[in-house]
């Protein structure tokens, strides 16, 4: 029997058993390696799933403490307003007119005890730096000796004791600065600009400028050039654009030839773009109220010493140290100047300009302050900004033996964000404004505000 023949049917026959064996093998590593891929992207899937997740807890947290540090920030505005509110009413008390003379006087003197009761210090300014949160009411009470709780609307009492988070008060006297935006006051530019050279002419001050390239006459020009209307150098009466363009100790640009509506705007001035400088003489301007429309504008009870010191020495003269003494001895006593005579007393000088200044600058009543309040709420900080003048026709009510009603603290208000792109309302100057109440009875209206 002839077996050779059929060799070549087992080869095909094991050749395609191998085969198929081999199609099965490699069937099943292709399907390993697509459940691997399916896991691995099924993985991803997921991973991206909680990373977006975690992403929106997060999202939301953040959300909810932004709100808190506003709501914060809002209830210190509210708690602001109240503390000056009240602080005006103070200083007030002795306004009207119709009390007999002896009574007068005696209420007049409430608010220097007041102070000294405060360690010299005004209640606006008192918790300044403090934190406050839901549990800081008792701790302001022992700070300021006062029992502030008892005086509060029941709604901004409310909203202190829930805030959730934490304001920190930042309250200044804009009333204690020089007003730059006089120079938009015509009939106050010129001493305006006496005022101003007179602070850049003191003896250390002056040899510090003219070392930086800057005369005090210069700077003073550039300073009242960019904000007053006319288009005449103040220094040298030539075109006040020639401190502009290119070259040593110019900026960019022209004058603005109107009012300044931030601090930060002085840096566009020619002498002021240099850091130092804008540090040096920048805390003792403001730039409020915008549109003045009267030039006692500088509270003297209030002012650095150094500032009123400077403001009556004339240039190129050492300040008098008989009428430093003066004007500290009475502050030390805790007096305050509440009548031109009293000022004439403290500054007696024969200089023509200084009995200007004396005259046509200063005051002894605050009429602006500043108030910047931190809202803090986990790791979100956000700061509300108010800027608040003295209501006139309250103190006119005062005089006429109205009593003025303290400020209204909308619980709504103060326990709500208010939407921080809101801009707000203007006047037709185009000065921010928004009354606190209608009825003119508030001590105090904001004339601008909004989230920093």
């Amino acid at each position: 029997m002839k077996i050779g023949p059929k060799i070549p049917l087992l080869k095909q026959f094991f050749k395609r058993t191998f085969s198929r064996r081999g199609r099965q093998e490699s069937q099943r590593g292709m399907a390993l390696i697509f459940v691997l891929s399916l896991v691995g992207v099924i993985m991803a899937v997921m991973g991206e799933v909680f990373f977006q997740a975690q992403i929106t807890v997060r999202s939301s947290n953040g959300e909810q403490d932004r709100m808190r540090a506003e709501a914060a920030a809002l209830t210190g505005a509210q708690f602001a307003l109240f503390l000056i509110a009240l602080e005006a009413q103070v200083n007030d008390v002795g306004e009207n007119k119709n009390l007999p003379p002896a009574l007068s006087s005696q209420l007049a003197a409430i608010p220097a005890m007041v102070k000294s009761q405060l360690g010299g210090k005004n209640l606006s300014e008192l918790l300044n730096g403090f934190p406050i949160g839901s549990q800081g009411l008792e701790s302001i009470k022992d700070l300021s000796k006062i029992n502030l709780s008892a005086s509060l609307d029941e709604g901004l009492l409310e909203a202190l004791q829930n805030i959730q988070g934490y304001f920190v008060l930042d309250v200044s006297n804009e009333s204690a600065k020089l007003n730059l935006n006089l120079f938009t006051y015509q009939p106050s530019s010129d001493v305006a600009f006496e005022a101003l050279l007179r602070i850049f002419s003191m003896p250390r001050e002056a040899r510090w400028l003219e070392e930086k390239g800057y005369s005090p006459k210069r700077l003073a020009a550039n300073v009242k050039d960019y904000i007053d209307r006319d288009k005449i150098d103040s220094a040298d009466t030539g075109d006040e654009v020639g401190q502009y363009g290119d070259g040593p100790g110019r900026v960019p640009g022209r004058p603005k030839n109107a009012a300044l509506e931030s601090l930060e705007e002085l840096r566009k001035i020619p002498g002021f773009n240099d850091d130092e400088i804008f540090r040096v003489f920048s805390p003792y301007f403001t730039i409020w109220p915008l549109s003045p429309k009267d030039s006692k504008l500088l509270d003297f009870n209030v002012a650095k010493v150094e500032l009123i010191s400077a403001l009556v020495t004339p240039p190129g003269k050492d300040i008098e140290d008989t009428i430093v003494d003066r004007i500290e001895d009475k502050r030390a006593e805790g007096a305050v100047v509440s009548k031109p005579q009293e000022l004439d007393d403290l500054i007696s000088s024969p200089e023509r300009m200084t009995r200007e200044i004396r005259s046509r600058l200063f005051f002894w009543k605050s009429q602006i302050y500043r108030v910047n309040v931190r809202g803090i709420s986990g790791n979100v900080e956000r700061t509300y900004q108010m800027i608040l003048e003295k209501n006139a026709a309250a103190v006119d009510n005062l005089r006429k033996d109205k009593k003025p009603s303290a400020p209204a603290a909308s619980p709504a208000a103060a326990a709500t964000p208010a939407d921080p792109s809101a801009a707000p309302p203007t006047d037709p100057s185009g000065a921010p404004s928004a009354p606190i109440m209608d009825s003119q009875k508030s001590p105090l209206r904001i004339v601008y505000q909004r989230f920093l």
